[in-house]
């Protein structure tokens, strides 16, 4: 069993850019308006910070859960969502991210932890797809819940964990 604070500066670096890469991987898959960018955003977190009753036999996954909330009331800064989810190349970058983050998980934590923390960030990639209606038409009208960009992208997400996604998982 591992947490967070058992990983190194740059390590923590990587798990914190994992959680922003899951949810920026399908938002800059399928870019809408800007409101519905935030919407995503907030999708995603909502998902990292109330999924924690889910994960309790995950210590990790708990413990990161606690550092974001730690975070939260320290008021440190966080990305601007919407600028990272549109700057050029955000797709590419984030994919790599969660590459890399796997790469991290693989070697460095237990096996179920390992799996635990990439459903995890699978299940926040889900709710960002998830957190509106894609490919509307005038005023509104029409659209899918996920469109075929943002399923690539869950795809490729799937991939660069190693995990394949359960519409029952947590």
């Amino acid at each position: 069993m591992s947490i967070y604070a058992d990983y190194t500066a740059d390590e923590q670096q990587q798990l914190r850019a994992g959680l922003q890469a899951a949810a920026v991987a399908v938002s800059a898959a399928s870019p809408g308006r800007p409101e519905e960018t935030v919407s995503e955003g907030f999708a995603a977190a909502r998902v990292i910070l109330e999924s924690g009753p889910d994960y309790v036999a995950n210590t990790l996954v708990t413990s990161m859960i606690r550092e974001v909330e730690r975070r939260l009331k320290t008021e440190q800064p966080f990305p601007d969502y919407v600028e990272v989810a549109t700057a050029d190349g955000a797709h590419e970058a984030a994919i790599a991210a969660l590459h890399a983050v796997s790469e991290l998980l693989d070697r460095k934590a237990s096996p179920g932890e390992a799996a635990g923390y990439k459903e995890w960030l699978l299940r926040v990639a889900r709710a960002t797809a998830e957190a509106g209606m894609e490919d509307q038409g005038f005023l509104g009208r029409g659209g899918v819940q996920i469109n075929a960009a943002e399923q690539g992208a869950l795809r490729e997400i799937e991939i660069a964990l190693g995990v394949r996604s359960s519409p029952a998982s947590p």
